[in-house]
This record gives C-alpha cells, structure tokens and sequence, in this order.
C-alpha cells in the first residue's frame, strides 16, 4: 500500500484486482480501514488515482510508495530497450510513438497521453490556428491519471490539467522542462532528485534553477551528480549567492547542448562537456582558475561561448595570459560567436586575437563594457583583414568613434555597448546581499 501523510494524520490505499482497501487516523494509531469493490479491475485503478489525487491536492505527501507485487510480469527489459532508443535520440517522435503502443499494452496511462501529445504536435504542425478537441482530451486523461503521471509531484502543479502551467512543461508524455526557483514548495534539490526519480521525469530536457542559496544550489547539483539524467541538453544554473562548486557535475552532464552558470563566484573545475553547442559564464569576479578552467576545456562542438568578467562592484582576477589560453586554441572548429564583457584587457585580447586561427572564423565577436585604448586600435589597424567573417563587433560606447576611423572595414557593424545593458546581475547581487537572513527555525537575522 501506498502511504500519505499531512499534519499528524495518515492515510493509505492499495488496490488487489477490483477492490480498493484504505486506512486512515491518527499518525501511531491504528486507524480505521474500509474496502470497496469495483466493477472491473479498470473501474478500481480509475478510483484509486482519483482518491490519491484529493488526498494530493488536500496537501497529503507521499511517504512511503506502493510495494510491486511479487510474481508480477516483468517487463523491465522490453522497458529499457524501448527507453535506451529514446535516450539515443530524445527528440525523435517515432521512439516516442513505439513506447506509446506499448504502455497502451501495459494498461499505462502514460501511453495514451504520448499518444495524444504526439497527435496534437502532427496537427499543430498542419494547421497552427486550427480548433481542436485534443487539448481537452489531454487535460481530461492528465486529470484523471494525475496520481499515476504526478504522484507527489502534483502538491507543485498550479493546474494538472494543465502540462504547461508551471513548474513544469510536458512533451510527448514526459515532462520536458522543469524550472525552479527558491521557495517553489520545497528544497530545490530534493524537489530535484524527486522529479527525476519519477517516471515522468525519465526523459527531462532542460533544466533552470533559480536559488537564493548556495547549500540548496549545491543540493541541486548533488541530485544531478546521483543521477545523472540522461537525456538532459540544457542546463541554466543561477546562484544568488557565494561561491559556487561545480567540479563534480560534469560527468553527469555529458549530454548537454545549452549550459548557462550565473554566480557571484564559481569553482568549475575540469570542465568537459564535449556535446556543448552554447555556453554562458556570468559572474560578478570571474577568477583566473575559472577562465583557465573555460579556456583548456575540451569545446569540439561549441558555437557561441558567452563570459562575463567583472561587473560594477567588484574586479576580476583573471589576465590576458589566462584568456591567451583560449583565443590562440586552433582545436575550437565550430566557435563563430565569442563574447568577452566586462573585459578589463578587451582592447589588448582584441589585438591577440588578430594573430590567430580563430579570429578568421568569427562572426560575431562582443567587447562590450570593457576597456579598449585608441592605441590596441592603431595596432589592429594593419590587421583588419584577419577577420573576414565578421559581421558584428561590439565595442564600449566611447572608442566607437575611434574604430570607425582606425578599423574601418573590421567589421560590417561596428556596435557601441550603449545599445545594451551589461546586465542586472550586479543589482540582483546586491538586492540578494540586502535581504535579512533567516536562521533554521526561521527568524530573520542580522
């Protein structure tokens, strides 16, 4: 039997063919059990999901999961099989389509609702504007089977009949999207550990987390690094907090395309994530051991990488040799776009740059909200030619003028920063730092 419990008070349910069976009291008490017998075996389980979901909404949490009968069917093998080619390729709706048929066979819900998502994307696909019944339908089955698709993780759902109201998006039977903030019902990192530890979260592919604290950021990484979602792309991490560890994360993350970190501050360790198409570090101080961390990484895929120097309030500590390490790299085939902001070597880095393999690749190339001197642009000027790619070059708003004159050419755009903000992170930083501590029972503190 499955066990739940809310405010002293505890209340279980099992079900053995067409009976239901549940007990309910006094959390050390006894309590009070009652049976009832259903039409048919589909008649029960259609019941029983619909208790569990009054219980979940009332604010019940599972405690203890229902025991699998021993001598039941085993079908783990033809599961991993069919789940190992959706994993090869998650975005393929035929693998997808193969699993739906045979959950149907199993009498999973699950296999309806892939089967309905997919149908409702093929008519989307044919006619965008057009009405259909299907959205209903799939709210309808995801209502009724809400205990079986959710289970616990319905307490976090605004609207279960709705897959995209948040915390998460659904695609193809499965959530696809989770996005978590601080205070969304929960520790994140268990709230974490229990999305991917439920079969609906089998095939999660991105991943945001939003946290005001640093412990409970760590404990998000320790749910990924313990289990190790296998189909996960994209990865944005924002940490309003200190120091950030991601030295163990990343051989649970090897499939990543997307990768975004925002910290005050971060030790990355040996990145590799060889399948990252799209990087961004942003931090507040970025360090000389995580700009070498960034630059000696193994990036055959990556396209466009993103880093953040400093901000406002506080310097970086990393030089010109650390990002040298980077740009004279000629192991990089696919990076075209490359922004290095709040750069305090940005004039001397575009310089270094003209020399190298990767400056005749690039297309876009963003030293906005740097320091760029009038002399890194007269010797540049007789190396315009080293950049015949470039479409776009982002410079401080005040050597503009300069560069028009010097480098005419360089580029087809030459774009002043003014056109865009650096940022908000330093006054997120700094709306984090104001706020009043709370100790563990919850007082706020100095």
């Amino acid at each position: 039997m499955a066990r739940y419990e809310l405010a002293g008070k505890f209340w279980t349910i099992g079900r053995t063919g067409t009976t239901l069976t549940m007990t309910s009291g006094k959390l050390g008490a006894r309590g009070r059990t009652t049976s009832r017998a259903y039409g048919s075996a589909g008649a029960a389980e259609a019941q029983h999901d619909d208790l569990v979901l009054e219980k979940l909404r009332a604010g019940y949490q599972l405690v203890e999961p229902a025991v699998v009968v021993a001598g039941a069917p085993k079908t783990d093998a033809a599961a991993a099989a069919l789940e190992a080619s959706i994993i090869a390729d998650p975005a393929d709706p035929a693998a997808y389509a193969v699993y739906a048929d045979w959950l149907q066979r199993q009498g999973d819900p699950r296999g309806e609702l892939i089967a309905l998502q997919l149908a409702r994307e093929a008519e989307l696909a044919r006619s965008p504007k057009g009405r259909s019944t299907l959205p209903a339908a799939i709210a309808r089955h995801v209502e009724r089977h809400a205990a079986r698709l959710l289970g616990g993780l319905a307490a976090l759902v605004p609207d279960v009949r709705d897959l995209a109201s948040g915390p998460f998006a659904w695609r193809f039977g499965f959530i696809h999207r989770v996005v978590l903030e601080t205070g969304a019902g929960g520790d994140l990192g268990a709230i974490v550990e229990a999305v991917l530890r439920h079969p609906s979260g089998r095939f999660v592919r991105e991943l945001a987390i939003r946290s005001d604290d640093l412990d409970e950021a760590h404990r998000v990484v320790d749910a990924l690094c313990a289990l190790a979602p296998p189909a996960l792309a994209e990865l944005d991490l924002l940490v309003r907090d200190a120091r950030l560890d991601l030295d163990t994360l990343w051989p649970a993350v090897a499939r990543l395309r997307r990768l975004t970190v925002v910290a005050r501050a971060f030790d990355l360790g040996a990145v590799c994530a060889p399948a990252v198409e799209r990087a961004r570090f942003i931090t507040a101080r970025l360090s000389g051991d995580g700009l070498r961390s960034i630059a000696t990484a193994p990036w055959p895929a990556l396209q466009r990488l993103e880093l953040r120097f400093a901000g406002r309030f506080e310097p970086s500590s990393a030089s010109l040799e650390d990002l040298q390490r980077l740009l004279g790299r000629t192991d990089l085939p696919a990076l075209t776009h490359l922004k290095l902001r709040g750069c305090a070597f940005a004039g001397e880095a575009l310089t270094a740059l003209a020399t190298t393999a990767l400056a005749r690749r690039l297309v876009v190339l963003d030293l906005s909200h740097g320091h760029v001197e009038r002399d890194d642009l007269r010797r540049l000027a007789g190396h315009t030619a080293s950049f015949p790619e470039l479409r776009e070059l982002w410079l401080p708003g005040d050597i503009v003028p300069e560069a028009q004159r010097l480098v005419a050419g360089i580029a087809k755009h030459l774009v002043s920063d003014a056109r865009g903000a650096l940022d908000t992170f330093d006054d997120d930083v700094a709306t984090r730092a104001a706020r009043p501590r709370r100790d563990p029972g919850g007082r706020a503190g100095r």
